[in-house]
């Protein structure tokens, strides 16, 4: 029995057109909800279809990520796990169809999870992988920075038409850096954008997801409705703005990090990270 065969179950097996995967993780790789968001935003409104699942039991530590229950009248309803879903739409009208990765980022065997995913790959005819991912950062609100990694001959020009910044960086890393390391040893092209998210910023960041979104319907060439993006978008800066005008501290830490943006050094005196939640009750929707 093959590793996919041992990981992984089938729901449907459609035909599929030149498809690319787009792969998003919950957790550490997840700033301001901008990869799982983008995702299921683009799960929602183009109506994709669940058509594989992994196993989670290889691959969580379920003492780190718990079951959720329904329990009602002292009886057990329903017991929720982390899954790890593949969804397709089939893009009829463009040159590739959709493969949509959610999962929480696995806990452990990260090899024996990215050789189960490139098996699949090759089984599907995966012509490209996108990661989507977010990190916190010295931004602000109102700004929607991605910045990206790829792996082909035109990807700088791509980045630069579209005014994707060019990652420079060393340090911890998710399971999108190996997920890229056997994209290249296998000759797959693979495409990594970052949302950046402010510190201060708990809640999902519209703007950003929003700007993944379009990112990912030009790249592939399609059409997406993003009217509901747009309004949470608007409600969430109204909310903000509210917020701005009464807190003395936030306005003080957002001077600051406008001087970081312009490029004066950090102070050692920049203020503790402020987490507007504190201020404001999050609407994700």
């Amino acid at each position: 029995m093959s590793m996919t065969e041992d990981f992984v179950t089938f729901y449907q097996t459609p035909p599929l057109h030149n498809p690319i995967l787009i792969v998003g993780f919950e957790g550490w790789s997840n700033a301001g909800n901008i990869a799982l968001q983008s995702i299921e935003y683009i799960i929602q409104k183009k109506g994709a279809n669940l058509i594989a699942e992994i196993d989670q039991d290889p691959f969580y530590q379920f003492t780190q990520n718990r079951p959720v229950v329904t329990i009602k009248k002292g009886r057990l309803r329903a017991i929720y796990l982390k899954n790890i879903y593949f969804y397709l739409w089939p893009n009829k009208k463009g040159k590739n169809d959709l493969i949509l990765l959610k999962a929480q980022e696995p806990d452990y065997r990260w090899p024996s999870f990215v050789q189960t995913l490139f098996h699949l790959c090759k089984q599907w005819g995966v012509s490209l992988i996108m990661s989507v991912g977010g990190v916190h950062d010295d931004v602000l609100h109102t700004e929607a920075i991605v910045s990206g990694v790829y792996s082909f001959r035109e990807g700088r020009d791509v980045f630069m038409k579209k005014d994707i910044h060019l990652i420079e960086y060393e340090g911890p890393s998710g399971i999108h850096s190996l997920i890229m390391q056997k994209a290249e040893k296998e000759g797959c092209p693979f495409i990594g954008l970052w949302g950046h998210s402010p510190l201060y910023l708990r809640g999902t960041n519209f703007r950003v997801v929003l700007r993944i979104v379009n990112l990912i319907a030009s790249f592939f060439a399609f059409s997406i409705d993003t009217i509901e993006l747009e309004s949470s978008l608007k409600e969430l800066e109204h909310q903000i703005g509210e917020i701005l005008e009464t807190n003395s501290e936030l306005r003080e830490y957002t001077k600051k990090i406008k001087k970081i943006r312009k490029g004066e050094p950090r102070r050692k005196d920049t203020p503790k990270v402020i987490n507007i939640k504190d201020f404001i009750r999050p609407k994700d929707s």
